[in-house]
């Protein structure tokens, strides 16, 4: 059975930490407040909401012994936090976040699906499919979505776009901003009562 450790990093005073390498896990505890920015190998990611003041990566290799082959670099202050995640082919995580974050993703390739988290997100990916629920549209106060070849689906503000160079924009009465780009592949903006 494979031994699973936990890695704990406290932020306060903290200006970066080498290179972590574990069993496939991370734990970072992060100050309320703090800007989030995600740097992620390709693969299959699901971030969702998760404890108030927490980051946990659970790494989901296809092949268990792969686990090893997990690494994460943190680099973090008090004001601000960049994880980098390399995983090896065939690679998932489930990322649990604070609710309310303000978060940059930046994803190689593959598929990220973003559940409800409230704050400022701006993801890109160079190919694959990108799913955010947005939670509630007015909620925002300017979306802009782009794809250089493929497809914005934003049913959460009634608008679908396909083809080359598509752009989609929104603005609104609520106080977050979201931007999404991709290269090639597909954007889904949706909100809780879409099926995914």
């Amino acid at each position: 059975m494979t031994r699973l450790l936990v890695l704990c990093l406290c932020l306060v005073g903290l200006n970066s930490q080498p290179e972590v390498r574990d069993e496939g896990n991370l734990e970072l505890t992060i100050t309320p407040g703090t800007a989030l920015k995600l740097d992620l190998s390709a693969g299959d990611y699901r971030i969702a909401a998760g404890q108030l003041d927490r980051l946990l990566i659970t790494a989901k290799p296809k092949n268990p012994s792969d686990r090893a082959k997990v690494h994460f670099r943190v680099n973090a202050s008090t004001r601000a936090a960049t994880v980098k995640v390399e995983g090896p082919r065939d690679f998932a995580a489930t990322i649990e976040i604070p609710r309310n974050v303000n978060l940059s993703v930046r994803l190689t390739a593959g598929k990220l699906l973003l559940d409800h988290i409230q704050g400022d997100k701006d993801i890109e990916s160079m190919a694959g499919e990108l799913e955010i629920n947005v939670g509630k549209p007015n909620d925002y106060r300017s979306v802009h979505a782009s794809v250089n070849a493929g497809e914005i689906d934003a049913s959460a503000f009634q608008s679908q776009k396909g083809g080359l160079f598509r752009t989609f924009d929104s603005t609104g009465p609520g106080m977050y901003r979201l931007r999404v780009h991709v290269g090639a592949g597909q954007i889904r903006l949706f909100t809780a009562e879409d099926e995914i």
